[in-house]
């Protein structure tokens, strides 16, 4: 048995899978190229398994991910095999199911997304995503209910995804926790068959493809629960199914190295590879990133030029934001590709990466304010903005953060004090110089709440043009609305 070199505790966990039966000791491994390691396991016994996976480390600069872009007849709709041709991967997998040749999840290729809304409207939130952004960083994601571009942008924007594939259900396993997100039409998990898993180590640097063989003699393909216990032995710490069963095929240097059930490659929806730059391009100033020069807009990844498109061809500037740049739409508020503007009372507009979105903060009972940290939708009782404190009563401290009201009662002994920007509870004794002082007649604040004062916004405590409300911001406040949970949601629909 060859096993290339691995980190100690990857080697030790091996170790003890190795130990734990005798079954595992056909395991073969194959060095593909610096970080890309094969395993091929094969094991006898009244359930014979026959397992072809692959380990990737993306931390390493030549390594990048490709999904299938929506272009028919070369990425859509085409076995593995003549994906992994037609885009020079190194390493495939099947990716989604599909309705006809229309992915069911979230379908990102080289930038760009398939379509707005799930193809099966009956799926709900019980679809989950593998997404990777142009660094490598990878994650899987059981997303929540999304039937428009408008509830996909807020969430995809912050991750900026550049290739996703939609998995078979929600995750198997969530930071080590193992789930029972997985879809094979039995009762009980008592069926096995071929399956399909991706599955990410803990600290996302390896990634791993796994295509389990079945139905055939030696190869009784696994349950759910077996493949998820695999994607544990193998140091997984999130994983998530792929399409399997006929479907399942997995590409590794030049072929296809599993057997698929059907006798050959199925022609599949979308997929998700490798793609290995044996020397980076001369075109690339990084392994990675997204730039500007002029009005052009070029990518890299894995140290390859991905991306080298024209924003003013769509009427469009191109505008940079660290390392990472974009086109601009121009409905942008005030020319901006982050930019976040009230329009009335209610309205909102914003742009994320430069795709523009509006909404009615109204529908959720809701205004929309501004002020020196930024827009967002708030709560009527944030007086000074959506970003600000102050005393809300003698002994009560008011804030608001991206428009959420929050209040917190001052314990014995304590009141309320606004100095500056800020408002905190202080104890009496500790105001001699301050604004709110014992003696009432130079307080600004006093037990009187006719002279309750109102400063000026404070610093921002949140991304205010994001609209983002988490449960522990609706949590803090004693009444604060269900509605504000999806402010980032509302502060970004689309025109239609």
């Amino acid at each position: 048995m060859h096993i290339p070199p691995q980190p100690l505790a990857y080697l030790t966990t091996l170790t003890l899978i190795l130990s734990a039966s005798s079954a595992l000791a056909a395991d073969v491994w194959t060095p593909v190229q610096p970080g890309v390691d094969w395993l091929h396991r094969s094991t006898g016994g009244g359930t014979p398994q026959d397992i072809h996976a692959v380990r990737i480390d993306l931390s390493l600069g030549q390594v990048g991910l490709r999904a299938s872009r929506n272009a028919a007849g070369t990425e859509r709709g085409v076995t593995t095999d003549t994906f992994a041709t037609n885009v020079g991967a190194l390493v495939a997998i099947g990716g989604d199911w599909s309705d006809g040749f229309t992915p069911v999840g979230l379908a990102i290729g080289n930038g760009f997304l398939w379509q707005d809304h799930y193809s099966d409207p009956n799926i709900g939130g019980t679809w989950g995503t593998f997404g990777c952004d142009v660094w490598n960083g990878c994650t899987l994601e059981s997303l929540p209910p999304l039937q428009d571009l408008w509830f996909y942008q807020p969430l995809i924007a912050p991750l900026r995804y550049y290739n996703a594939v939609g998995t078979n259900g929600l995750l198997m396993l969530d930071d080590g926790v193992p789930l029972s997100g997985c879809f094979d039409g039995c009762s009980g998990d008592s069926c096995r068959n071929p399956r399909s898993m991706v599955c990410l180590e803990q600290g996302g640097d390896h990634l791993w493809f796994i295509a389990v063989d079945g139905r055939r003699s030696g190869a009784s393909g696994m349950t759910c629960g077996e493949s998820r216990d695999l994607a544990t032995g193998l140091g997984c710490w999130d994983a998530a199914m792929l399409d399997g069963g006929g479907s399942t095929s997995l590409w590794i240097d030049g072929a296809i190295r599993n057997q698929p059930s059907d006798g050959s490659p199925r022609t599949l929806a979308n997929h998700v590879g490798i793609v290995y730059a044996a020397s980076p391009d001369p075109e690339c100033p990084f392994d990675a990133g997204a730039w500007c020069e002029g009005d052009q807009l070029r990518t890299c990844n894995g140290g390859r030029l991905v991306n080298d498109g024209n924003c003013a061809a769509f009427g469009t500037a191109c505008q940079e934001d660290g390392d990472w740049a974009f086109c601009v739409n121009p409905l942008c508020p005030g020319g901006d590709g982050m930019g976040t503007a009230c329009v009335g009372e209610t309205g909102i507009e914003s742009c994320t990466d430069g795709v523009y979105s509006d909404g009615d903060c109204s529908f959720f009972g809701l205004s929309c304010g501004s002020d020196s940290s930024g827009t967002s939708c708030m709560d009527g009782r944030c007086e000074a903005g959506p970003n600000s404190g102050f005393c809300a009563a003698a002994n009560t401290v008011a804030s608001c953060a991206a428009g959420v009201y929050e209040e917190l009662s001052c314990g014995a002994g304590q009141h309320c004090e606004a100095v500056g920007e800020e408002a905190a509870c202080v104890d009496d004794g500790d105001d001699d110089d301050s604004a709110v002082a014992g003696d009432d007649d130079d307080s600004a604040v006093t037990g009187d709440d006719d002279d309750l004062s109102r400063p000026e916004p404070a610093p921002p405590t949140d991304d205010a043009g994001s609209c983002s409300c988490d449960a522990s911001d609706a949590a803090a406040g004693s009444v604060a609305p269900l509605g504000l949970l999806l402010l980032g949601f509302v502060g970004r629909r689309r025109r239609r």
